[in-house]
């Protein structure tokens, strides 16, 4: 899938030197901190923001977001009190389906189209979420971005290798280490809090 033309158009100015040149150039890239960074990832980085914001509001601040919490603590409860409970969880349903949505039409361009995208992303997520605290919104964030971080540090120490000082040719490790440096970084988050950096035990 190309990545939109609007973050993907060439010219002599590019990379945009911030955020408000790139507003009329649309480069593909922009430079952050004296480096060219690629302004579509940008783009998904803001976006991000934007829902964790949003699903933030809509559970913190609304009537809504009040009723799927009680229901989630207990459903039988809010039942009793005469709310559709099956009713707002087919509405949760339907947003996170959206929200996964969205998700996948943004991460296109970056990693491509296939039968089984959303495989890739099922154990980081269950991952991140172990690492937060289940039940912990904000605790899911920070597992989401120690997951993504491992992940880029892991992918980079595969591609660079490990220097050694008294060794002449860095040595090369298996892409597999990047992948299970998520699992590594849960079972020590499990070994120090088992329920999770966020998470709180009943």
């Amino acid at each position: 899938m190309p990545t939109p033309a609007f973050f993907n158009t060439p010219g002599d100015s590019c990379p945009s030197p911030d955020l408000i040149a790139f507003l009329s150039d649309h480069c593909s890239s922009i430079l952050v901190l004296g480096r060219a960074f690629p302004s579509y990832r940008l783009f998904v980085i803001g976006l991000g923001i934007v829902m964790f914001l949003a699903v933030a509001i809509l559970l913190r601040k609304t009537r809504l977001g009040i009723i799927i919490r009680a229901g989630v603590q207990d459903g039988e409860m809010v039942q009793a009190l005469g709310i559709n409970v099956r009713r707002i969880f087919t509405i949760v349903f339907a947003l996170g389906a959206a929200l996964a949505g969205i998700g996948g039409v943004a991460a296109a361009p970056i990693i491509g189209v296939n039968l089984g995208i959303g495989q890739e992303f099922l154990l980081q997520s269950f991952i991140a979420i172990v690492i937060g605290g289940m039940g912990s919104f904000g605790g899911a964030t920070a597992g989401a971005l120690l997951v993504g971080l491992a992940r880029a540090f892991g992918d980079q120490l595969v591609l660079s290798g490990v220097q050694i000082p008294f060794l002449e040719d860095a040595i090369k490790m298996s892409p597999s280490i990047a992948r299970a440096s998520t699992v590594i970084i849960m079972a020590l988050v499990l070994l120090i809090r088992p329920a999770g950096l966020f998470g709180k035990k009943d």
